[in-house]
């Protein structure tokens, strides 16, 4: 059974209210928000040099990057490089997102370059956006279309900006979505837990990495 790490954040009414409302059984009630497709495709936000720092206390990593996360970021990667790996190895196709901020003049500048354990390899596609959520603005759901993808696992950052942001739009364009727990992250603990607590309830599955492993070994196994 998974972990749920938001559990000692929530009060004793809390707890009747997700069971009551059959949140914890169903999710959503107006529309399907939890599932597992036949089809995924991961999809890597955001893990560019200026998000994610030097592997050093968050404190440390804003010193050189504001945006920084430093050793947050780093502990989500050492999930999220073997996870892709696994990914690959199952032959599910993996998608990267880039922001590139208004403040840069030059797109290719190091600091927008994802960071080196998690590279993107050849044949990854990898998309550029200016907002949060990685359907903005972007050709992300004619990509989705034409390869008949259904589900989406989302891995990156943050928790309660562009991993929410891009988790609400999927499930609204009709996909399911799945979050590995371990592989995203937030500079904040506390919206971290509660990003994946209002995911889970709303909009997806929230599980360990190792449940996720398992979904995409079962659908690679069905290529």
């Amino acid at each position: 059974m998974t972990e749920r790490i938001w559990e000692d954040l929530l009060t004793e009414r809390d707890r009747q209210v997700i069971t009551k409302a059959g949140y914890d059984k169903e999710g959503a009630s107006s529309w399907e928000s939890r599932g597992l497709g036949e089809n995924p495709m991961v999809l890597v936000i955001d893990m560019q040099r200026l998000i994610v720092g030097e592997d050093v206390p968050i404190l440390e990593a804003v010193e050189e990057y504001r945006t920084a996360m430093g050793e947050v970021a780093w502990r989500a990667i050492d999930h999220m490089e073997p996870f892709l790996g696994f990914a690959r190895g199952n032959d599910i196709p993996i998608t990267y997102t880039r922001v590139v901020p208004s403040s840069y003049d030059d797109p290719d500048h190091p600091d927008l370059e994802i960071v080196e354990p998690i590279a993107p390899r050849e044949g990854d596609a990898v998309i550029e956006k200016s907002y949060a959520s990685a359907f903005y603005g972007t050709d992300l759901l004619s990509r989705l279309i034409r390869s008949d993808v259904d589900t989406v696992v989302i891995v990156g950052n943050s928790t309660s900006g562009c991993v929410r942001a891009t988790a609400v739009d999927a499930q609204s364009n009709g996909f399911n979505v799945v979050l590995p727990q371990e592989c995203v992250f937030d500079r904040i603990e506390a919206s971290h837990r509660i990003g994946l607590l209002d995911l889970w309830m709303k909009y997806a599955e929230v599980l360990e990495v190792d449940e996720v492993k398992s979904y995409l070994d079962e659908m690679g196994a069905l290529e």
